[in-house]
């Protein structure tokens, strides 16, 4: 795991987490550009996920392996999640729900690089 893509998904997170919070406090369903930065930050992790594989392949191993596996697995699976509901619930709480997922993102983040140490 590098730095540099931790940043780019805690930067990403948290403006995605800011749009969805402001876009569900005026009440609107999630508008097109949050949709399209979501795909963006899955993008990111997908990438990640690579870099991972590749330095797993290297030898290099984290410090917690079950819960780092854990995390990026979560990591993958929350914005596909949280897309899915809001869909369900195109209003101003499906906003809310990709703001939660987004977040929770950013949490996930800091946790799978406390354990990669």
């Amino acid at each position: 795991m590098t730095p540099v893509l931790l940043i780019a998904v805690l930067v990403g997170a948290g403006l995605l987490t800011v749009g969805s919070t402001v876009a569900a406090a005026l009440g609107q369903a999630p508008p097109r550009r949050l949709l399209q930065g979501m795909l963006g930050l899955q993008v990111v992790l997908l990438g990640q996920l690579a870099v991972v594989g590749y330095r797993l392949a290297q030898g290099v191993r984290p410090a917690e392996a079950g819960a780092f596996a854990g995390y990026l697995v979560l990591s993958l699976l929350l914005l596909p999640g949280g897309l899915a509901l809001s869909v369900d619930e195109h209003s101003r709480y499906g906003t809310l729900v990709l703001a939660v997922a987004c977040l929770t993102v950013g949490v996930v983040e800091l946790r799978m690089g406390a354990t990669w140490r």
